[in-house]
């Protein structure tokens, strides 16, 4: 973890803006190298139409993750979605919400083969009995039941090293390391990766894969509505709503673990992260950045989860007029997406901003929570002050690796197709 203060060379907001439009631009080309890489990797596991990626691969600021220290294995995460089948806004009467638990569902079996699609590789012969659980005298799709059948759909062994030779080929990797999904963490399977690179780097990707269920219908009708609003553009919020959301495999704290399931809105959040302005886009990078380098420090155990610089930033987009964007420079605006999450941490409550009854912070220790406010009551006043130094050495291993990348996958590219035929 960072010192309180770095000795940054950030001298002023214009090379804050530069350092961070080259890191950004980098960024943006890993991001879109890993996609075709996992395309490349699941297309045996998973139907195309399937895999939705979701995530900091998608919506930007994934490399944040490495200003968390100056030496250690650079890491990145793809988060992706298995999605295995859908409700339509016919069949909603099967989802029940859990009483006192925003956010959080249950899907009741009465008529569920007509509410219910589900694909071909997660049912087993055609039976529905696996799913069911009994709750209260009432049948429920069990939660359980459908992540363990997933995972078995995602299984990796690597048996035959395919694995480890294509990320070998596409990273240029001296020595590759494989740990398959042997167990679902979470509501997730991972598949870890574990590289050195030719340069002596240490470098790791771990893929995420929740298995999840489209709800053709939108849940979160006060979201539609609230007002006032500068962002998203109506338009918009039209597509969000028509697009509905996902549920997951998730129980809530000390809740049903054979049943229940979260709303999910990452398929929002991608689009809205498409949505973002170029000086948003910069903004939540140097925020985020700032995040992971002075406040994910551990305490009891626990850690500010990366879901709040993200929840707060999407607040602040749907609060400061364009003027704010336009008429501040880049330090200033971070300094003021900084000092919104102090706000929400000395309230000791970060609403979910879809469903704002959610408490995002609500299982924080309040110790963890003091200490995040004593670092930000400094660094909002001056972020470029808190820049690591190694933000350089950040910038440089990116472009190395983008570059091995974008050879590499050529070759991969080839070879997949080869073993297709």
């Amino acid at each position: 973890m960072a010192n309180a203060r770095c000795a940054s060379s950030v001298t002023s907001s214009k090379e804050l803006h530069d350092i961070f439009q080259r890191l950004q631009a980098t960024d943006d080309k890993i991001c879109r190298l890993l996609a075709s890489f996992v395309d490349v990797l699941m297309h045996q596991k998973v139907p195309r139409h399937g895999l939705l990626r979701v995530g900091s691969t998608v919506e930007g600021a994934a490399l944040c993750r490495w200003f968390r220290s100056e030496t250690g294995a650079r890491e990145v995460e793809l988060d992706t979605m298995y999605v295995i089948g859908s409700i339509p806004d016919t069949g909603k009467h099967v989802v029940e919400s859990v009483a006192s638990k925003p956010g959080f569902i249950r899907l009741k079996i009465e008529n569920i083969l007509h509410a219910i699609t589900l694909e071909p590789a997660v049912l087993e012969t055609g039976r529905v009995e696996p799913f069911l659980r009994e709750a209260s005298n009432t049948a429920y799709v069990s939660s359980r039941r459908i992540k363990e059948i997933a995972a078995k759909q995602l299984h990796f062994k690597d048996d035959d090293g395919y694995i480890k030779m294509i990320v070998g080929v596409l990273f240029g990797a001296s020595e590759v390391r494989v740990t398959p999904f042997e167990e679902i963490q979470g509501p997730s399977a991972m598949l870890n990766i574990s590289l050195s690179l030719s340069s002596g780097h240490l470098f790791d990707v771990s893929i995420d894969s929740v298995p999840a269920i489209k709800l053709d219908y939108w849940p979160a009708n006060d979201w539609k509505t609230r007002q006032p609003r500068y962002w998203p553009a109506p338009s918009i919020v039209e597509t969000i709503v028509q697009n509905g959301c996902h549920i997951v495999p998730k129980t809530s704290p000390g809740g049903d673990e054979d049943n229940e399931w979260r709303l999910s809105f990452s398929l929002a959040e991608k689009k809205l992260a498409e949505n973002r302005n170029p000086v948003q886009k910069e903004s939540y990078f140097v925020a985020k950045a700032i995040f992971y380098a002075h406040l994910k420090m551990e305490i009891e155990g626990q850690r500010l989860p990366s879901y709040a610089i993200k929840t707060v930033m999407m607040w602040v987009c749907e609060e400061q007029p364009d003027s704010f964007w336009e008429d501040n420079n880049l330090e200033d605006i971070v300094g003021a997406i900084l000092e919104k999450l102090e706000v929400y941490l000395k309230a000791g409550t970060l609403p979910h901003y879809f469903i704002p009854e959610i408490n995002i912070l609500e299982t924080m220790p309040g110790l963890l929570i003091r200490k995040s406010i004593e670092k930000l009551s400094e660094i909002k006043k001056k972020p470029r002050d808190f820049m690591p130094p190694y933000v350089s050495a950040i910038q440089a291993f990116a472009t190395t690796l983008s570059e091995k990348m974008e050879q590499g996958l050529q070759l991969v590219q080839l070879f997949a197709n080869f073993v297709k035929l």
